[in-house]
């Protein structure tokens, strides 16, 4: 099939923007542009302030605080509550551990199985970061009433839960992309 061919077969088959839609588009009006956007400045607040106060990134702060919620635990369940990658939690594990934050090791039953916990000195440097972590947490309630907090947090539960619907569509859906190269 030659490419204008191709081009107007993707013209019938898929849906494209209109001439109005391009000029009235506003990325900022959008869920998911406007919690990326969130979402960044929370990143940054953390990034700055554990930075400024123990030399961490925002990522292993976030490892830190979850295998203190788990206790020991295999590096797929740290993955699954910090919202990470297996990839990023070992790489991420591997840092704290060098940094002596954290222990690795193996199941017992299941060599497979990376299990990781807090030393001593992470858990000194929890306590070192935590009183700024509430007191962050703390200030950005401040921000709503109790009511909104309840509905922001019932919001973006729903709002994650859709999302991974859309992804498993995504994902499940063949893959036809419509730039031709």
């Amino acid at each position: 099939m030659t490419n204008k061919r191709q081009s107007t077969a993707l013209k019938k088959s898929a849906k494209f923007a209109t001439d109005d839609q391009l000029a009235s588009h506003a990325p900022e009006n959008l869920i998911t542009y406007r919690v990326f956007v969130a979402a960044q400045a929370m990143s940054r607040l953390v990034d700055a302030s554990v930075r400024a106060s123990m030399d961490l990134t925002s990522r292993q702060w976030r490892v830190l605080v979850v295998l203190n919620r788990l206790g020991t635990a295999a590096s797929g369940d740290v993955a699954r509550l910090a919202s990470f990658d297996h990839s990023q939690v070992s790489r991420i594990a591997l840092e704290l551990t060098k940094l002596g934050l954290v222990r690795q090791g193996s199941d017992g039953k299941d060599r497979r199985k990376q299990l990781l916990s807090l030393t001593e000195k992470g858990i000194e440097y929890l306590r070192i970061g935590l009183p700024a972590s509430l007191e962050r947490e703390q200030r950005l309630r401040a921000r709503l009433s109790a009511s909104e907090y309840e509905v922001f947090c019932r919001a973006l539960s729903a709002l994650t839960d859709e999302a991974a619907v859309l992804l498993g569509e995504i994902d499940s859906a063949p893959s036809r992309s419509l730039i031709q190269s």
